[in-house]
């Protein structure tokens, strides 16, 4: 009987030792930290990733493994390349190749003259489009890259004026300002060259649209849906009314 009783509290005993010593590495792992590089700020899609857009945070070891496994270990490793997508403020970095050009593959992103060659970045199945638009047609030149547009094409035809949405969810790949040069400066002496992703036959469908008619954009929300969409008609009597 003396001898169950001992053998069933040095199992006790074993048993509590076992899960103090559990909890004590938990404990222990809670205190270690671990380095972690994050964006600093918002690091835009086909831009270059520099110091300024990198920071380093404390974090316990634990959270460390969770949050990313293959994070980056220096800042070294990123800075000089460029983004392939938009990369958040606060995310960490990682050695993701579908996200980021690393510096030693920067050469290829880059013309001859060492400018960022911005035909680099377009998908192998897309083409970009420019149309140059004045703010009327541009939703008041506030478009920026990354926005998504609906694109609507007007011609006039007998003298009557035809309206229809041609494309729909198109991706603003770049956004640049030019002065018109009319009088009068601010926003009406702007136009923006707007440079949209397309596919090919989509790329095909906006030139032929350039040359027959005028083209505006739209904003379309960046949870939006593509919708059926009637063309409209008017006539020079129905615009008198």
């Amino acid at each position: 009987m003396a001898a169950k009783i001992s053998l069933r509290f040095i199992i006790i005993i074993v048993g509590a030792l076992t899960i103090a010593f559990l909890v004590y590495q938990y404990l222990q792992s809670l205190e270690e930290k671990s380095t972690v590089f994050v964006a600093s700020s918002t690091i835009e899609a086909n831009t270059e990733i520099s110091g300024e857009d990198v920071e380093s945070v404390e974090v316990d070891a634990q959270s460390a493994e969770t949050l990313a496994a293959d994070s980056i270990q220096s800042s070294e490793e990123i800075i000089g390349g460029f983004a392939l997508k938009d990369i958040e403020s606060g995310d960490v970095l990682t050695l993701d190749e579908d996200t980021i050009v690393f510096p030693e593959d920067r050469q290829l992103y880059l013309t001859a003259a060492g400018e960022i060659d911005v035909s680099a970045f377009i998908p192998k199945n897309k083409r970009l489009v420019t149309v140059g638009l004045e703010p009327d047609a541009a939703v008041n030149n506030v478009l920026e890259k990354g926005d998504w547009v609906d694109v609507i094409f007007t011609r006039e035809e007998n003298d009557n004026t035809y309206s229809e949405m041609i494309l729909q969810q198109v991706d603003v790949f770049q956004v640049e300002e030019v002065e018109a040069g009319a009088s009068g400066g601010g926003k009406a002496g702007m136009v923006q060259h707007v440079s949209l992703l397309l596919s090919p036959q989509d790329a095909v469908t906006l030139t032929n649209a350039k040359q027959q008619g005028q083209i505006d954009l739209v904003m379309n929300p960046w949870n939006g849906e593509q919708a059926e969409i009637s063309p409209v008609s008017l006539s020079p009597q129905e615009g008198s009314e």
